[in-house]
């Protein structure tokens, strides 16, 4: 598959995407690549059950038993998470889009003609990979209704990361979270219980797979941060679009996936976080990483 290169605009940096594989991010790198593709040694890009720097729409992470309701009708989804009987993470993760170039950006387009019949909305979902004057990566995501109903929707993002040096157990995650969902058995959110991240997490004592609910921010920061090494990578995001945060350390993989959510696990069904795009409706927002040395975590 092709591979596009983006440089930022004074050459220090770069980032790498798969455009015929949903454009997929497989690097991001300021003084080494901080996106990790778990197991791609055991898996091809098309069969990787991590669905790594995956774009998750319409739907996020799970659909329980492929089965809902919108308006008065009841859909059911392919189950593409046999093991637990789900659909999960939207139609689009491995679908070729369209891109153009500009200096220091891509941007990608696809437009969904509603061909599975157990969802039959039209939509176009347009991303946006850049690089900004201070070496910031940018990706926006812009979804709209093209069809002449109601739509729900829902849209995340599943990159996975590691630091430049070190490992899980050096790490700890910040994030300003108001509550953690545990999951059942077929990984759908089964209760809530209250949860402040802001103080850290340490990934080397705490396995973390869980949803989290934010505190409603216009700037919502993550800080991955390395103890040992004192480096820091960022991931800004609005809490108000993403007022959910997906942190998942797969095991013996050395990396971590922090996930905004723009809906909760299981939303067609529960409704937290759903959007409803009336016909021609938008919606946008976008999400900022950055890496740095550091003499402390913020």
């Amino acid at each position: 598959m092709e591979i596009v290169h983006i440089k930022s605009p004074d050459g220090t940096a770069y980032f790498e995407i798969i455009p015929a594989f949903g454009g997929m991010l497989t690097q991001l790198n300021w003084a080494g690549n901080v996106i990790k593709i778990p197991f791609e040694n055991q898996f091809a890009n098309s069969e990787n059950p991590y669905h790594p720097s995956a774009l998750l729409s319409p739907w996020v992470n799970r659909v329980r038993n492929g089965n809902y309701s919108f308006e008065g009708r009841n859909y059911q989804l392919p189950i593409n998470e046999p093991n637990l009987g789900n659909a999960i993470h939207g139609l689009l993760a491995r679908m070729p889009f369209d891109i153009s170039l500009e200096a220091s950006k891509a941007t990608l387009t696809y437009h969904y003609d509603a061909e599975e019949k157990a969802y039959p909305f039209p939509f176009e979902m347009q991303l946006s990979y850049s690089f900004s004057v201070d070496n910031s990566f940018q990706l926006q995501f812009q979804a709209k209704n093209t069809g002449s109903g109601n739509m729900p929707f829902a849209c995340g993002w599943h990159p996975y990361f590691n630091l430049t040096q070190g490992n899980l157990a050096d790490w700890i995650i910040r994030f300003d979270s108001i509550s953690k969902f545990h999951s059942d058995s077929q990984m759908i959110p089964l209760r809530e219980e209250s949860f402040d991240a802001s103080a850290g997490v340490d990934l080397g004592k705490e396995v973390l797979d869980n949803v989290f609910r934010l505190e409603p921010k216009t700037k919502h920061i993550t800080n991955l941060y390395n103890k040992q090494k004192k480096e820091s990578l960022y991931l800004e995001q609005s809490s108000i679009d993403f007022p959910f945060l997906v942190v998942f350390a797969p095991e013996n993989s050395n990396c971590v996936a922090i996930e905004p959510m723009s809906a909760n696990t299981d939303a067609f069904n529960t409704g937290d976080g759903l959007r409803i795009l009336a016909p021609d409706e938008i919606f946008q927002s976008s999400v900022k990483i950055w890496y740095e040395k550091a003499d402390s975590a913020v």
